[in-house]
């Protein structure tokens, strides 16, 4: 199976691929990695191949953003889980669900290289070990949060908690509030949310009555009362334990 394969909804594209480099005897844990992946652009919409053993493959995240999404027969798409820069995706790890595709909602790289190396990489090097668990055990504690939100929460409770996990991942400070690039389309937030298109429409127009989303002429989406915003759901602290970006 190629690694990436043509979707519906896009037409195929041939990945754009770094030819790995050399890399010299005690170099950083992330030079080490780097020698041993490939580097892989995608456009949107592209999916990469989630093979078992033997062939199975560990992506890293360097840019853009990810989703695992699901869509058994008969039943509606759902994306289950976002994977920021940083991230490790592995097929171990993704649960046996019908038609499960890792996709790039927007233009992204990963580095990708064999289960085998990746495992060998964090065997021989104990700080790579104690990061690449680190990043695992944070993106369960996200994907099981979401989870909790999903199931327990109202659509305008769901809609804020995304709201704050994406601008806290992708935001910037801005004169008018937090301002960010939304990658993931209406039905994207709405298949993440587990809302019909319809329901978030009308949430997406409350907020905006009540101040808390606002459309620059820029393009870019901002969030302009992040402390209302916060008050809008009741998980503002475990989203901003989970997705404050650490300091270097």
């Amino acid at each position: 199976m190629s690694l990436l394969s043509q979707t519906a909804a896009s037409p195929a594209v041939s990945p754009q691929q770094t030819s790995q480099r050399s890399v010299p005897p005690g170099a950083a844990p992330e030079q080490q990695m780097r020698e041993h992946a490939t580097a892989v652009r995608t456009r949107r919409r592209q999916r990469l191949a989630l093979d078992h053993a033997p062939a199975e493959v560990v992506y890293v995240v360097r840019s853009g953003l990810l989703a695992i999404e699901t869509a058994a027969p008969g039943k509606h798409r759902q994306l289950l889980e976002l994977f920021y820069p940083g991230d490790i995706v592995r097929r171990a790890l993704v649960p046996e669900l019908p038609g499960v595709a890792l996709t790039a909602l927007g233009v992204s790289e990963v580095w990708r290289l064999p289960a085998r190396s990746f495992d060998a990489l964090l065997a021989a090097s104990p700080e790579q070990c104690v990061l690449a668990r680190r990043r695992l055990a944070e993106q369960h504690a996200r994907a099981t949060l979401h989870a909790s939100i999903v199931g327990a929460l109202t659509g305008d409770e769901r809609f804020a908690s995304l709201l704050i996990e994406i601008g806290l991942r992708l935001g910037s400070s801005a004169p008018t509030g937090m301002a960010l690039d939304v990658p993931l389309s209406r039905t994207d937030i709405a298949d993440y949310l587990a809302l019909n298109p319809d329901t978030l429409s009308r949430i997406t127009s409350r907020f905006r009555a009540r101040g808390l989303l606002l459309s620059a002429r820029s393009g870019r989406t901002v969030l302009p009362a992040w402390e209302a915003l916060c008050a809008a759901t009741p998980v503002a602290a475990a989203l901003l334990a989970l997705h404050t970006p650490r300091a270097a």
